[in-house]
């Protein structure tokens, strides 16, 4: 079995954030970029209030994404050429571009208690699942991606571990070994909560199927670690119980954007969200002291390569 966290601790837990990038209040949706007037000063609240807390931020290079739905509504309904086409528009290259954004990466750099990790190149793909980027590339072309996407973090100063969550969940094979070709530690491919919490239960949600649903794994020869999500705003308190009488990772998981047009994103930050994990986490922590590891997607990573 997979030494996973340190032999004197129950479980753990963690709590990531998807869609971060520069976007404010006053582009079409804010992201991040309003800093601490905005979605991200909730963040910031909730790790006040839980000093042990960390939150890894999943963090878009070059944001291009308007909608996460066609807009070019009849392009979309003829089958095929769809999917040779964008079918909304996307933002000018460079214009959410970290590199472009040095007030943001600063303020990304400042903030107590947070991992940063990668969340795609633009977060686009020609057509219909617009926000799934890695799709059906080639490894050539993911190649491309990942190296524009990398260089593009390194050229902006932003503080990073080496991981990511593919955008939409998807992770292809050809992703997979392309992340292992540029030293990638981890991947977060697999989102399910809804299946029942066992130690043999597996994601059969979002992202990659029949891995584990509370543990970290390894792929690719054993030279990636893969960490699931579990648990979300509409999770009960049961839920995290049972994933700790199960001794396994609590994968809190969260998207920073609350509100596009007419569509209202489930987990998306706000105040609400934030309070009921400030309730949640203050009654683990009271319940199971210190038999929880507080950590990131990234230390256990870092953990699971050095002790396996």
């Amino acid at each position: 079995m997979l030494h996973w966290k340190p032999t004197d601790k129950k479980a753990a837990i963690c709590f990531t954030i998807d869609d971060i990038h520069p976007g404010k209040s006053t582009d079409l949706y804010e992201a991040g970029g309003d800093l601490d007037k905005g979605a991200l000063g909730k963040v910031m609240w909730l790790l006040n209030r839980h000093p042990k807390l960390k939150v890894t931020l999943f963090t878009t290079a070059d944001w291009r994404e308007t909608h996460a739905f066609p807009t070019r509504k009849i392009l979309a309904k003829i089958p095929n050429l769809r999917d040779k086409f964008y079918l909304s528009k996307r933002l000018k290259k460079g214009t959410m571009s970290l590199e472009n954004h040095p007030v943001f990466v600063d303020f990304l750099n400042q903030m107590g208690q947070t991992e940063i990790a990668y969340h795609g190149l633009y977060h686009v793909h020609k057509g219909l699942k617009i926000p799934v980027e890695f799709q059906n590339q080639t490894e050539e072309e993911f190649d491309g991606i990942i190296s524009e996407m990398v260089r593009i973090f390194n050229a902006s100063k932003v503080n990073h571990v080496k991981g990511i969550c593919p955008p939409g969940w998807n992770a292809p094979d050809a992703l997979l070994s392309t992340l292992v070709k540029y030293d990638f530690d981890y991947v977060a491919s697999s989102r399910d909560v809804i299946t029942p919490i066992s130690k043999n239960a597996k994601c059969n949600m979002s992202g990659l199927k029949e891995v584990p649903l509370i543990y970290p794994t390894l792929l690719k020869e054993n030279k990636l670690v893969h960490l699931p999500s579990n648990f979300q705003v509409n999770s009960s308190i049961d839920r995290a119980i049972d994933i700790i009488e199960n001794e396994g990772l609590i994968s809190i998981k969260a998207h920073i954007i609350k509100q596009v047009g007419s569509y209202v994103a489930l987990d998306g930050v706000d105040d609400l969200y934030m309070n009921y994990l400030d309730v949640l986490l203050s009654s683990l922590e009271q319940k199971y002291g210190d038999d929880l590891w507080w950590t990131s997607m990234g230390e256990i990573a870092h953990f699971v390569k050095n002790n396996n």
